[in-house]
């Protein structure tokens, strides 16, 4: 995800200077900022910006302006990536927003940044709290987020991907819904972020067993990915995701097919970001040569391994518990004697929690193998994927 506080450094620095009746050493203390800022002096900008806030936090000077002090030091924190500083800096004025009672775009922004600091800082309990209050913030706006827009794509996006880690499907699904429509609402040309928000939507929806709405979010996902971030670390779990659920829209009925695949190819069509780099097509014939290799390696092996006993895994003790979903994406061989072997996890959400269980299930699966010339053969590059749904 991008980390858009650094980029706008200048933007939300001006209130402070307004403000009228502040001790000398406060006021004193802002013109340093100042004119660090205009310097690009980012040792003197924090030194300053520390001195500000404590300054005016020593002299009691209203919330108002007290929160937007801690908001420079925050932002000058970041810049020397001191995210424990930063997070604490933004936390603080985020609180200070609330209790003043201040406008909900500003209150927003605030906690959104002090999530992303959390985030920065591996402090992901404290970005969760910080993202939920950001998010609560932005609702109170109403639909017209106004100059919020310019961030709650990815404020949606963060909570979203924590919502994920935490084994809340549904709300992350949601929450990455809202993320995908303020970036194309307010975006030029996609970028990474807004493909993450598709891949976290095609999750949730995967696992709603809504594959058409999941393929075209995955779809989505993995053009933009692609083209945007080549080399992003989720770039194999979204291909895996994406081959599962549009593999689900394969039907003995060649009509009921045809008629989803052309329902997703409209769908694509009509997005304004599925760049000219994939409106031939290029990802459905990626797709089609990962399924033909597949059809060649098994007419090559002339009979393809066959399922005996494939049960499901058990559900981990600890997430039932504590009322997780999630999912993961496997694949693995067949060896000569019908056993699953190589078993890789290419996909797990949320990460840590399910993979055991679902290694252990295939672990116990049981073939006919492959054949050739009527000897068996190792069967590479089975693929499957486990969804863990609580019954509620």
């Amino acid at each position: 995800m991008r980390q858009v506080w650094v980029a706008v450094l200048a933007i939300l620095v001006t209130a402070t200077a307004g403000a009228q009746g502040l001790p000398p050493d406060v006021t004193q203390a802002y013109r340093d900022y100042q004119a660090a800022l205009d310097a690009g002096d980012a040792d003197a900008l924090l030194e300053a910006a520390a001195r500000a806030y404590e300054a005016g936090d020593e002299a009691d000077i209203d919330r108002a302006t007290l929160a937007t002090l801690a908001e420079n030091y925050g932002f000058a924190a970041s810049l020397h990536e001191d995210f424990e500083t930063s997070k604490t800096a933004w936390r603080i004025s985020a609180r200070l927003s609330d209790r003043a009672d201040a406008d909900p775009v500003e209150r927003a922004w605030r906690w959104h940044n002090a999530s992303l600091a959390a985030l920065s800082n591996q402090d992901r309990i404290d970005a969760y709290s910080c993202s939920r209050n950001a998010i609560d913030a932005l609702e109170e706006i109403g639909a017209d987020l106004g100059e919020a827009s310019e961030f709650a794509g990815d404020a949606f996006l963060t909570r979203a991907a924590l919502l994920m880690g935490r084994g809340r499907i549904d709300e992350a699904g949601e929450a990455a819904l809202r993320s995908v429509a303020e970036f194309e609402r307010t975006l030029q040309e996609p970028h990474s972020s807004y493909g993450l928000a598709h891949f976290y939507s095609g999750i949730a929806r995967t696992l709603d067993h809504e594959f058409e709405d999941a393929s075209y979010s995955l779809h989505m996902a993995i053009d933009v990915v692609s083209d945007t971030a080549p080399d992003h670390p989720d770039r194999r779990t979204i291909w895996a995701a994406l081959v599962s659920a549009q593999g689900n829209l394969y039907d003995d009925d060649e009509a009921v097919q045809e008629a989803a695949f052309a329902r997703l190819d409209e769908r694509l069509a009509a997005n304004r970001f599925h760049s000219d780099l994939y409106s031939d097509g290029a990802a459905d014939q990626r797709y089609a040569e990962s399924e033909d290799e597949a059809e060649a390696e098994a007419e090559d092996a002339c009979c393809d391994a066959v399922p005996v006993r494939r049960n499901p895994p058990d559900y981990p003790m600890g997430a039932a518990y504590a009322d997780l979903d999630g999912v993961v994406y496997l694949t693995f061989a067949v060896t000569e004697e019908g056993r699953a072997d190589a078993i890789e996890v290419t996909g797990a959400f949320p990460p840590g929690v399910f993979e055991e269980a679902a290694i252990e299930a295939v672990e116990r699966w049981t073939y006919e193998p492959a054949t050739r010339d009527g000897e068996p053969v190792r069967r590479e590059g089975v693929e499957t994927r486990f969804d863990f749904r609580m019954q509620r």
